[in-house]
């Protein structure tokens, strides 16, 4: 193999706030209340996949118990709001702490585990947490769940475009945070843990003490995924919590690409806007949807930033000069 094919690439920061830009303008295109919904869905999901993308995509630990940070994430910032009467930005620092407690404290046991079994005692954590949503009624709601209270400045409720400014700051910091861990040398340890947690430790890696920080570090993402969806949405129920989101997260992760740059953003483009597409096809939807996912997990392994990536190494330097992904 070439030095050229070899040697790493030094990933630019450019792209990140390109992506940002073309956000931020986003809104003097939309029409109507229901596109700027979807457009901050896309960004609510990419929060979430961003957290999940550094856990299993880069340190290799897989959880399935991510709905339940989203879900905690919104009830804590509601519940404070609500019943405490705390102010949404005290809310929102309560909540990012109470998702980090909770992940330290269940990751301490968990991530001794690997492989599947970790898989399933995350499950299990998430399905504990959505029979208690479901069943505390006197503080959860039940199944009717809470409404949020809106963001107010000064006096007046924030419109719907200043909340989906909100949820874009918010974004574009997990974004920068995500990049950065990816492009520095913790990115490389991750990477190192994720192919051999043996000879990473013996080459110095700290493999349980990363492990342990990106576990908590994604259950904090997911818990200001979850603030920004009660935000959207002024409302929070158990359906937060449950399968579908969890699913959602996967497909993401299949479409755009685990364990690369943009992927989350990538993937959570398609799985928010392709329902929309599909919805002429009636009572084949769910199989053209699962066709779809198919499709990709055989002719693109990678993803649509795993082709992206390929696709950009043609150009430079022709094809078959590079055989592998640069993630």
């Amino acid at each position: 193999m070439s030095t050229m094919s070899t040697a790493p690439q030094r990933k630019s920061i450019t792209p990140v706030f390109v992506v940002l830009a073309i956000a931020a303008v986003l809104p003097t295109f939309i029409t109507s209340g229901f596109q700027l919904r979807l457009v901050m869905l896309i960004g609510i999901y990419a929060i979430l996949s961003m957290g999940f993308n550094l856990l299993y995509g880069y340190t290799g630990q897989i959880s399935l118990g991510q709905q339940a940070f989203f879900a905690i994430g919104a009830y804590a910032f509601s519940l404070l709001q609500l019943k405490a009467q705390w102010s949404p930005v005290w809310a929102m620092l309560a909540s990012i702490g109470l998702c980090a407690t909770v992940a330290l404290v269940i990751g301490i046991p968990l991530l001794r585990l690997r492989t599947h079994y970790l898989a399933m005692a995350t499950l299990a954590f998430g399905l504990i947490f959505y029979g208690v949503v479901i069943r505390w009624i006197d503080f959860t709601g039940g199944s009717t769940g809470l409404a949020v209270p809106p963001l107010v400045f000064g006096d007046a409720p924030l419109s719907k475009v200043a909340i989906y400014y909100v949820i874009l700051v918010l974004l574009g910091l997990v974004l920068l945070l995500h990049d950065f861990i990816i492009r520095s040398h913790i990115g490389r340890a991750l990477q190192a843990i994720r192919d051999d947690e043996t000879a990473a430790s013996a080459l110095g890696v700290p493999v349980t003490n990363y492990k342990l920080r990106m576990f908590v570090l994604a259950a904090v993402i997911a818990g200001i995924a979850g603030m920004c969806f009660s935000m959207m949405s002024l409302r929070v129920d158990p359906s937060m919590s449950d399968f579908r989101i969890l699913v959602s997260v996967l497909t993401i992760a299949v479409v755009g690409g685990l364990g690369t740059r943009f992927g989350p953003v990538l993937g959570s483009i398609v799985v928010v806007l392709l329902p929309q597409v599909l919805v002429s096809f009636g009572e084949l939807e769910t199989l053209v949807y699962g066709a779809f996912i198919l499709l990709f997990l055989i002719f693109l392994p990678h993803g649509l930033s795993g082709l992206l990536e390929n696709l950009r190494w043609r150009r430079l330097f022709g094809t078959g000069a590079r055989g592998t992904v640069e993630r």
